[in-house]
């Protein structure tokens, strides 16, 4: 593709954003109406795992919690919940509504995959459509979600791939049943049946909404006491998985379970503590997984002026395609946030996964989230936590102003096993000449949410990322020596 052409689809993704964002009537004078009238506040039964960006009104913050990046977690139930959407503003107080969309067009020249060596890109859409009926029906309440995925502009077939597309269905449709005191203990609490998308801790197994196109969703239910957020919470589920169609509508997998806990700690604030213990059983799929899979977090919270951390070790066993497995991975960080007029964050990462010459012996990520600490997935997504070990790295964060954010980080990335594949890009070495290291990745980004006006409904990113190879990729295969070059541009519009 030569470079007129990528401008000619630049400027015509530009061109859509703008007619987007200078159409007069985006609910202005509806919104203000209706949120004089509504004032009343939700009750908050049982909190999620997403905490606002910032904090009095501000919607960023370099103070979010460890492993965040913006993007990745949902916010906009948060937001449609306390009314600061326009439709949910402009609903009965015993309904709530809001509508997301996203679209964003990505680009790379030199590829770092055999399937794909040269240059690619793709525009990405996601449209989230979310209802809420509560209050009406208490102790019930009902959610429901319609997601839109699809990739307009794709090349090798990916607009048709599950994973980058999945028209029109069902995200979320579940019943809810809420208590304020359950069984006289204090504790809130919440039983969910049906298709639930789940959240667990920072999302390094288990997350759901993210940055990429990929959504898990899952069937079955889950009970919830407490929350994660003050003294104590506990987490139980049993759920299938739900297969991804691209234009049928997905259905759980036969024969296949996932289940799991999770207990929570809040009581040191130097000291916050995950346990949990996830057990996932494929009975049909091609890979036979039966893993079991266990850990904990330590963390303590970013605060103004002091240092924190974050540990989270995971230990997983059992077999896949009848192969006994044990595999590891481990995150650990410490960070710092000046007390300066522009807030500033800077944190040193580490991270481990075990490999080996056995693919099915790798660690598993599960149902995992991997954008802030390995750099932008969707079509891009260079690294895996699976056969990987990244010792150096550092992430900064600098908020100029209220409505930006600005980060920029930067790894280095080996192989853990030399035998082992490259996971996610179908290239290993079995005789270990090819070495370990994969190179250095500089990561740069761009956040702006502006306040004003009816342009306070869009979010705009922009990012770049480059990929300097490592002697691997001079050994294993031809043609992939070059380095990589990766941008993006995206827009969210929430209603």
């Amino acid at each position: 593709m030569t470079w007129n052409q990528i401008q000619i689809r630049c400027w015509t993704i530009f061109f859509i954003i703008g007619s987007f964002l200078w159409g007069r009537h985006l609910f202005a004078a509806e919104i203000e109406n209706a949120q004089t009238k509504k004032v009343k506040e939700s009750p908050v039964i049982v909190r999620n795992n997403t905490p606002p960006n910032g904090s009095n009104g501000a919607p960023f913050s370099v103070l979010e919690t460890p492993g965040r990046f913006r993007n990745d977690f949902d916010r906009l139930t948060e937001l449609m919940e306390t009314h600061k959407t326009p439709l949910s503003a402009m609903t009965p107080d015993w309904l709530n509504v809001a509508v997301e969309h996203r679209t964003r067009y990505d680009v790379y020249d030199n590829g770092f995959t055999r399937s794909i060596p040269g240059f690619n890109d793709q525009v990405h859409q996601r449209t989230r459509f979310l209802f809420e009926i509560q209050n009406i029906i208490d102790p019930l309440k009902f959610t429901l979600e319609l997601t839109d995925i699809r990739a307009p502009l794709a090349n090798f077939g990916q607009d048709r791939s599950p994973a980058f597309a999945n028209h029109f269905d069902f995200t979320q449709l579940h019943l809810d049943l809420l208590s304020k005191d359950f069984l006289g203990t204090g504790y809130a609490a919440k039983f969910e049946v049906g298709r639930l998308v789940m959240d667990f801790g920072e999302a390094r197994l288990i997350g759901g909404h993210r940055w990429g196109p990929f959504t898990p969703t899952f069937d079955g239910m889950q009970f919830t006491l407490g929350n994660d957020k003050e003294k104590w919470g506990l987490r139980v589920f049993g759920t299938r998985p739900v297969n991804r169609q691209t234009t049928q509508l997905d259905w759980n997998t036969p024969e296949t379970y996932f289940s799991g806990a999770q207990i929570t700690s809040r009581h040191l604030p130097w000291a916050n503590v995950d346990a949990y213990f996830f057990q996932l059983n494929e009975g049909n799929k091609l890979r036979k997984r039966n893993l079991s899979t266990t850990g904990f977090r330590l963390f303590a919270k970013p605060m103004k002026g002091n240092l924190d951390y974050e540990i989270e070790s995971m230990y997983q066993f059992g077999d896949t395609q009848d192969t006994s497995v044990f595999a590891h991975r481990h995150h650990g960080e410490v960070g710092y946030s000046f007390n300066t007029a522009m807030p500033f964050r800077l944190i040193y990462l580490f991270d481990y996964s075990s490999g080996d010459r056995d693919p099915n012996k790798n660690f598993d990520i599960l149902f995992a989230k991997r954008r802030v600490e390995y750099g932008p997935t969707g079509m891009f997504g260079p690294f895996f936590p699976s056969n990987l070990i990244s010792p150096v790295g550092f992430r900064a964060t600098l908020v100029p102003t209220p409505t930006v954010r600005l980060m920029m980080s930067h790894r280095a990335y080996w192989l853990a096993d030399k035998h082992g594949a490259y996971v996610g890009s179908g290239l290993q070495d079995p005789t270990g000449r090819a070495g370990t290291f994969l190179g250095n990745m500089l990561d740069i980004s761009v956040g702006w949410d502006p306040q004003w006006s009816f342009l306070k409904r869009v979010s705009f990113d922009i990012g770049y990322s480059h990929i300097f190879k490592g002697d691997y990729f001079d050994k294993v295969a031809e043609g992939l020596s070059a380095d990589t070059n990766y941008g993006y541009t995206m827009a969210t519009f929430k209603f």
